[in-house]
């Protein structure tokens, strides 16, 4: 019986620890720094940030704004959906603060949609106007 109790409490230690440490590493997670030019398939599902000049916005109605951003010559997608339009409204940013020649950094998850790259943002906290 000793021995199962032992077996249980080094289980149960073990675990906590465990879940300790998986939020801690949560905790600080930090977006990999990246040229868009550098940004390929392989990244697919990796947080990470870069930034450029807006070269295309396209707004759709449902509040999505749809954006292309540029960076010594390569170009990635940039789709913020409508719930990271609404965190950025509540910071005080709309569409037209996204305007064409300003410079923009982002963090996001890099994706594929219709064989093309883009960096989604998770949150308005995710998008930064650099300049422009």
């Amino acid at each position: 019986m000793k021995v199962k109790l032992d077996m249980f409490w080094a289980s149960l230690f073990c675990s906590i620890i465990g879940l300790i440490l998986i939020y801690l590493a949560a905790l600080n997670l930090e977006a990999q720094k990246v040229e868009i030019k550098d940004i390929d398939f392989d990244m697919i599902g990796r947080f990470v940030e870069t930034e450029g000049k807006i070269i295309y916005k396209k707004s759709h109605p449902s509040g999505h704004l749809f954006l292309t951003i540029e960076n010594e010559g390569s170009k990635i997608q940039v789709p913020l959906f409508a719930n990271v339009m609404d965190d950025l409204k509540e910071i005080g940013f709309d569409e037209d603060d996204f305007a064409k020649g300003k410079i923009i950094r982002v963090k996001g998850i890099v994706n594929e949609y219709r064989e093309q790259l883009q960096v989604i943002p998770r949150s308005g906290e995710d998008v930064e106007i650099v300049s422009g």
